[in-house]
């Protein structure tokens, strides 16, 4: 078991959307080459809900600017004399790839796998309980029987074009989750309420705690700023309910 938990609560929709996506391609990568049926039907779920996100608005242009935004700031950054330049230099010519890569797609990112018939079909069924049974998706019970190497191959190919959004989100996930040192703080009585510097603007708040504690961290805020509740979980059945313990933690404000 981790000795230590983290609670991470974006303070911006770009930020919220890559946690989004860098969790699900993390998940798709796990089950992608996995051999057992069941493991390609989890693939296949993940694969549609990237999907859905990348519908619903231009998903592409967000991340080529939080790739540009990035640039920005490592070139400022560049100019201070304490800097590891062989570090800076690997991260630019990661995000100059990655940019490279976006720039390339020319059509709308997961339009493939829209069009695709068979990912269609399933689509359509995954509002109903149990929508995609053998008996419902005889096409579908067909894919899937067969053999486990032809059932991988599909899915990467079929992941293949969002490579280059994968790897961006990656990138940019790391780089603000270690944008920031953790400050040790306390929070009186399981509560922690505190202002944002309004010339620097926080990306993300983590909050650190040891796992053994049984809390969970309740953070909520805006720009300017946030708070942190203390909850105790003593059973998984019934609902938190804030300690009156004073918490030590450490807190990191992302703010690259």
């Amino acid at each position: 078991m981790a000795k230590n938990i983290t609670f991470e609560h974006p303070l911006n929709e770009r930020t919220r959307l890559l946690l989004r996506l860098a969790h699900l391609f993390d998940q798709l990568s796990a089950f992608q080459p996995r051999e057992e049926q069941v493991d390609s039907r989890v693939a296949v779920n993940i694969l549609l809900q990237i999907s859905s996100i990348l519908s619903r608005s231009d998903i592409k242009s967000e991340v080529i600017k939080e790739l540009e935004r990035h640039m920005t700031n490592l070139v400022r950054i560049s100019q201070h004399s304490d800097v590891d330049m062989s570090r800076l230099d690997s991260v630019v010519s990661q995000l100059e790839n990655n940019l490279s890569g976006l720039h390339n797609i020319s059509c709308q990112l997961g339009q493939e796998l829209r069009d695709h018939e068979l990912l269609k079909s399933i689509t359509q069924r995954t509002s109903i309980p149990g929508g995609s049974c053998d008996f419902d998706m005889p096409v579908y019970n067909l894919w899937l029987q067969q053999s486990a190497q032809v059932r991988c191959k599909q899915l990467k190919e079929w992941m293949a074009p969002l490579e280059p959004l994968q790897n961006s989100a990656a990138l940019l996930i790391d780089l603000i989750r270690t944008s920031s040192r953790p400050v040790k703080e306390v929070a009186e009585q399981g509560f922690f309420p505190q202002s944002l510097d309004r010339k620097t603007p926080v990306q993300m708040l983590r909050v650190t705690i040891p796992v053994k504690l049984g809390l969970i961290a309740e953070v909520s805020g805006g720009k300017h700023r946030f708070s942190v509740r203390f909850l105790k979980v003593d059973s998984f059945k019934d609902r938190p309910t804030q300690t009156t313990e004073s918490v030590p933690f450490e807190l990191t404000k992302c703010v690259f």
